[in-house]
C-alpha cells in the first residue's frame, strides 16, 4: 500500500471515529434526564382525588371511637395515612359554608367574602348566603337553586381549567350549599339532596336535565325506603359508653317524635317533614355515598389519562348534633354508620381505580361545643346567649343613652350591624357609636370579646389571642359593624335545649385532616395545618396551580413523603380595604 493510500485511509478512519464519538455522545446526552424530570411524571399523579368534608365533626371523634371504627374506614386513613392532630381552621367564624370555602379556594372570609352562612344585606334589608341566585331553577325537582358567589376559584376550577375541561369534577352533599362551594363553577355537577323531594338535584348553572344514571337513582325513591322504619342503634346500647344516656334531657327532640332510640321518622305534609329529618340520620349520609359510588362507577372516575375530583359533603351531622349534642348516642351512632358506608365506598375505589393511584383526603367544616349544661355539670363554664334577648338590651341601652331609634339593624352571629340611618339622623361618629355598643355588650354575661369595623380598619384590634382569627373572618361592607364573639362554653343560641357552634375556640376549630393513597407516606404529622392548605396540597401532588385566592401551603410530609415535622406559616392579617361607601363616610 502506497504512503498516499494509507494516508487517505487513515484520515478516513480518524473520521469514522470522530463520527462513532459524536454519535455516542449525542445519544448519552439525549438519553439522559435530569433527576427531578425522571420523578416527577405523570406516572406520581393520582387518577382519582376524593375529599371527603364532614359537618359537625370535631377532632376527637377519632380517639373517641376508634376502637368501633371498621377496618376499612376511617382507621384505614388513620393507621395507613398521613394525620395532622394539630389540624386548626385560623378563623373566627367556624361555620359550614365559610369552612367549605376555606377547603375549595383554599382562602379565608376576609378574601372570598363568605363570613358565615348568612349575612345581612343592607340594600336588600334581608340575610343572603353564598349561593343566593334568584336566577336558577332546580334540576331533578321544582323550586330555585343557587350558584357560588364566593370570590375566587376552587381546586376543582382549577383542575378543569389544567386540562381544558378533560378531568370530570362532582361535588355530591347531604346540602346545597356545601355541593355548589365545594365544587366550584365549572364542575361537571354539583348535587345535593333536596329536603322537599327528597331527590339528588342540581342546579341549572350546571346541566339543564339529570344524567341517565342520576335519574335511576332517583327513581329507586331512596329516601321513601325510611319513611316509618325505625332508626334503631347499629350497636347494642352496652357499646355506646363513650355518649350520654338516651334520654338526656338537654337534648331536642329533631328526628322522630322523641329523645330516645328508636328514632321513627313520619311523613308530614307532603313529604316535607319527613325529608327535613331524614337529612339529619345517618341514612342521608348513606345516600350521598351510595350516589358517589353510582358517580364512580358510571362516570368511569380515575379511569382516565387526567385527574378526576369527587367531592363529598357528609352534611347530617351538622343539624343532629346540634339537637343532640357532641356526646348523644344519636351522634356516635351518625359517625359510627358514616365509618361503615365510608369503608364500602373506600373498598368501591380500590376495586375500580387501585389506592396506588386514588388520593383520599377527608376533613370536617367545623366541630362543635358541648351543650352548655353539659359543661356546667362538669364543673365548666358555659351558657346561652338568647340573640334577640341580646339585641333587644344593647338596643334598649343605646336609646337611654344616644336617643330613641332602631339602633340594631341584623344580628347574624358573631356579626352586629347598626342602623348607619339612624347614626346620621343623631349625627353621630360611627366609630364613637361602634365603641359604646363594645362596652355595653361586654357587660352582657357570656360575651366574651368585641371588636369594631374602626378598630380593624384601623390596623389596632384589641391585643387578643383571637385577633388574628378574627380579621380574617372580617370583610368590610359585608360583616357587620361589631364581630361579638361568646366566652368558650358559651352559645348563641335562644333554644333551652341542643348546642350551637361558630367560635373561634378549638371545639369549633380543631378537625380531623387525614390523606391517605398515592404515594402518602402512613404516620402522624407534627406539623401545624389547617384545612386552608388541602388545596394547594392537591394542586402540588397532581401538578397544578393552586385556587387564584389561596393562602393555605402545600403541607410538605403529604406532598414529599417526609415524616419530618415542619411548622406552617399562617398568612397573617392584612388589612381590607373594599368596605361599601356608607360605611366609610364616618371613618373621620
Amino acid at each position: 500500500m502506497t504512503a498516499s493510500a494509507r494516508a487517505k485511509l487513515s484520515s478516513r478512519s480518524s473520521l469514522f471515529l470522530r463520527f462513532v464519538s459524536f454519535g455516542l455522545c449525542l445519544l448519552l446526552l439525549v438519553s439522559f434526564q435530569p433527576p427531578c424530570v425522571a420523578q416527577s411524571g405523570d406516572s406520581g399523579r393520582p387518577s382519582l382525588v376524593v375529599l371527603i368534608v364532614a359537618d359537625q365533626f370535631p377532632y376527637n371523634f377519632l380517639a373517641r371511637y376508634k376502637d368501633r371504627f371498621q377496618a376499612g374506614g376511617l382507621r384505614l386513613l388513620m393507621e395507613q395515612g398521613a394525620q395532622y392532630p394539630s389540624c386548626t381552621y385560623d378563623y373566627g367564624t367556624t361555620h359550614a359554608a365559610t369552612g367549605a370555602v376555606a377547603i375549595a379556594n383554599g382562602a379565608y372570609p376576609w378574601n372570598t367574602g363568605v363570613v358565615g352562612n348568612t349575612w345581612y344585606t343592607r340594600g336588600k334589608k334581608t340575610t343572603t348566603s353564598a349561593i343566593a341566585d334568584d336566577s336558577t331553577e332546580l334540576v331533578g325537582a321544582s323550586g330555585s337553586a343557587g350558584s357560588n358567589k364566593a370570590a375566587g376559584t376552587t381546586i376543582g376550577d382549577q383542575l378543569k381549567l389544567a386540562t381544558n375541561g378533560r378531568s370530570k369534577v362532582f361535588s355530591i352533599a347531604g346540602d346545597q350549599t356545601s355541593s355548589i362551594l365545594l365544587g366550584g363553577r365549572l364542575a361537571n355537577n354539583a348535587f345535593w339532596l333536596d329536603t322537599k323531594s327528597g331527590n339528588m338535584v342540581t342546579s341549572s348553572k350546571y346541566t339543564k336535565s339529570l344524567t341517565t344514571w342520576a335519574s335511576a337513582f332517583n327513581d329507586q325513591h331512596y329516601a321513601e325506603k325510611f319513611m316509618g322504619k325505625p332508626w334503631q342503634r347499629l350497636l347494642p346500647e352496652t357499646q355506646y359508653a363513650a355518649s350520654t344516656k338516651d334520654d338526656y334531657p338537654y337534648e331536642r327532640a329533631a328526628v322522630g317524635d322523641g329523645k330516645i332510640f328508636p328514632h321513627v321518622i313520619q311523613a308530614g305534609a307532603q313529604g316535607q317533614d319527613y325529608c327535613e329529618q331524614f337529612s339529619m340520620t345517618p341514612f342521608a349520609n348513606q345516600m350521598v355515598i351510595d350516589f358517589a359510588k353510582e358517580a364512580v362507577d358510571k362516570e368511569f372516575l380515575g379511569q382516565h389519562p387526567d385527574t378526576d375530583l369527587l367531592i363529598l359533603g357528609l352534611n347530617a351531622g351538622e343539624k343532629l348534633t346540634q339537637a343532640f349534642g357532641p356526646y348523644s348516642q344519636e351522634t356516635e351512632d351518625l359517625v359510627l354508620r358514616m365509618d361503615q358506608n365510608l369503608a364500602s365506598l373506600f373498598q368501591m375505589i380500590n376495586d375500580k381505580v387501585g389506592f396506588n393511584k386514588a388520593l383520599i383526603v377527608f376533613t370536617a367544616s367545623h366541630g362543635c361545643p358541648l351543650i352548655p349544661e353539659f359543661a356546667k355539670e362538669r364543673g365548666m363554664d358555659g351558657g346561652r346567649i338568647d340573640p334577640k334577648v341580646f339585641t333587644t338590651f344593647l338596643d334598649s341601652k343605646l336609646d337611654s343613652t344616644l336617643g330613641h331609634e332602631d339602633w340594631i339593624e341584623a344580628f347574624e352571629p358573631p356579626n352586629l350591624y347598626l342602623n348607619l340611618d339612624a347614626i346620621d339622623r343623631q349625627k353621630l361618629r360611627q366609630p364613637d357609636v361602634e365603641s359604646l355598643v363594645s362596652r355595653v355588650a361586654h357587660s352582657v354575661p357570656g360575651i366574651g370579646e368585641v371588636f369594631t369595623a374602626w378598630q380593624l380598619y384601623t390596623n389596632q384590634p384589641p391585643n387578643s389571642p383571637q385577633s388574628s382569627k378574627v380579621r380574617r373572618s372580617y370583610y368590610f361592607g359585608r360583616s357587620g359593624e361589631l364581630f361579638v364573639s361568646p366566652k368558650s362554653g358559651y352559645v348563641f343560641l335562644g333554644e333551652s335545649t341542643g348546642t350551637g357552634y361558630g367560635s373561634p375556640f378549638a371545639y369549633d376549630s380543631q378537625v380531623p385532616l387525614m390523606f391517605f393513597g398515592n404515594g402518602i407516606k402512613a404516620g402522624k404529622c407534627g406539623a401545624d395545618a389547617s384545612p386552608s392548605d388541602i388545596a394547594a396540597t392537591i394542586a402540588a401532588l397532581i401538578g397544578i396551580e393552586a385556587p387564584s385566592l389561596s393562602e393555605g401551603s402545600p403541607l410538605s410530609e403529604v406532598v414529599t413523603g417526609s415524616s419530618t415535622a415542619v411548622s406552617t406559616q399562617r398568612s397573617e392579617p392584612k388589612p381590607a380595604s373594599d368596605e361599601d361607601d356608607k360605611t366609610k363616610r364616618k371613618r373621620k
